[in-house]
């Protein structure tokens, strides 16, 4: 009753041929060395911190951002709730 059974993935398994574990392999080409001397380096640094410090500027937040007046005519309406609550409470003592 009981044939034998071949298991086609057990008996034909080997270690793979495609892999090469601990070479490392060296890349196929560098990037190009570029020495730059202090005195380029510090003026490329400051002309840089000067685009960075116009665009600051430029765009402020308090200049892009402005409240809604939807939101200041709530707040101005919630303090005068609170105002008249408070001077009602004053005039009672």
């Amino acid at each position: 009753m009981t044939g034998s059974v071949q298991n086609s993935v057990v008996n034909n398994y080997t270690k793979p041929q495609g892999l090469h574990i601990g070479v490392i392999s060296p890349p196929e080409k560098f990037q190009k060395v570029v020495l730059y001397s202090d005195a380029d380096a510090t003026q490329q640094f400051k002309q840089l911190n000067r685009d960075v410090c116009t665009m600051q500027k430029k765009v402020s937040f308090e200049e892009t951002k402005k409240t809604p007046k939807s939101v200041l005519i709530v707040l101005g309406a919630g303090i005068l709730t609170a105002g008249g609550f408070l001077i009602k409470k004053l005039l009672k003592k």
